[in-house]
């Protein structure tokens, strides 16, 4: 028996799921299992736990993971090799994404939802977002009413809402396919159906919200899938109160099937924060070549916990 399978073999009694989809995911060779080698040296105490709780989402979801992380990776690595040929996204109209991608059941329900959910665990830059947004975040999140805009799998929110049971959500997604898949995960999480709404929305117009009246916001992967990110977070501070939290990330050189707004640098992005009204209390650049020095993905994840000033 070799080291890994040693490490994986002694972590199955506590984690028989994660364990077993880590093993599933291993015999499919490295171009979907390259990173859990480094996830088991480098992350294991996170590790584990988070892949535990995803693949019994899966499981008890009756879904795909093996399939659905496989083609959510295969998808990103062939349009990020595109992007190293050309250095242009390969999308730039947003309803043509919305048609292709959100409003379509063959993609969001297939794979891309629970594809990107899994990727919280088996992908080492998601996995440490998610970190920092329970250390850095969590902690500052108070009871009340809070926001989240493109939920997507419903994660973040489900970490809120059994954090903290004072809190309730009036959230947003343009997918109807992601509001019923989080809702399914906030069922699975035993989070009270009147703690929540997951309403429809499009985050280039005003938000059904009344100004300064949440009292938390997270605003994941949505920046680079807008053309116009400055506007959407202006509407975003508009609905939050002085010196509310709010957890946003984004990417840079990251090509995707439903990726528009190509950022420069991380510069530009706490440019656009500043000029929101929001205050940067914690940056993270995650670069994939920090992880994998040999790469030649330009792939930068950004992640900020911020506040929106008074």
């Amino acid at each position: 028996m070799s080291d890994q399978d040693a490490v994986i073999a002694a972590a199955e009694a506590d984690y028989p799921h994660g364990v077993a989809l880590a093993r599933q995911l291993l015999a499919t060779g490295p171009l979907v299992s390259g990173s859990i080698p480094w996830l088991l040296r480098e992350r294991s105490e996170a590790f584990w736990p988070m892949a535990e709780r995803l693949a019994d989402f899966s499981r008890r979801l009756e879904g795909s993971p093996v399939e659905a992380l496989a083609e959510y990776t295969v998808m990103y690595l062939k349009e990020q090799m595109a992007f190293e040929k050309t250095g242009e996204y390969s999308n730039t109209d947003f309803d043509a994404v919305y048609k292709a991608v959100y409003d379509n059941p063959e993609v969001m329900r297939r794979f891309y939802l629970e594809g990107l959910m899994l990727t919280h665990a088996f992908w080492p830059i998601h996995l440490d977002i998610h970190l920092l947004f329970e250390q850095r975040f969590l902690p500052l999140v108070s009871a009340g009413e809070g926001l989240e805009v493109g939920f997507g799998h419903g994660l973040y929110l489900a970490d809120i809402l059994k954090r903290h049971p004072g809190t309730r959500t009036r959230s947003f997604d343009i997918s109807e396919h992601a509001r019923e898949f989080a809702g399914r995960v906030l069922a699975l999480e035993g989070i009270a159906p009147e703690r929540y709404d997951l309403e429809p929305a499009d985050v280039r117009q005003p938000l059904p919200v009344e100004t300064s009246s949440q009292q938390w916001a997270v605003f994941a992967e949505v920046l680079e899938h807008i053309p116009d990110p400055q506007s959407a977070l202006s509407e975003l501070a508009r609905c939050l109160a002085p010196g509310a939290p709010l957890f946003t990330t984004t990417v840079l050189n990251s090509n995707a099937i439903d990726h528009l707004y190509q950022f420069v640098d991380a510069a530009e992005v706490r440019g656009m924060l500043a000029e929101a009204g929001f205050e940067v209390l914690c940056e993270q650049v995650l670069a994939v070549k920090d992880y994998v020095p040999n790469s030649n993905d330009r792939t930068v994840d950004l992640a900020y916990v911020c506040r929106r000033v008074a």
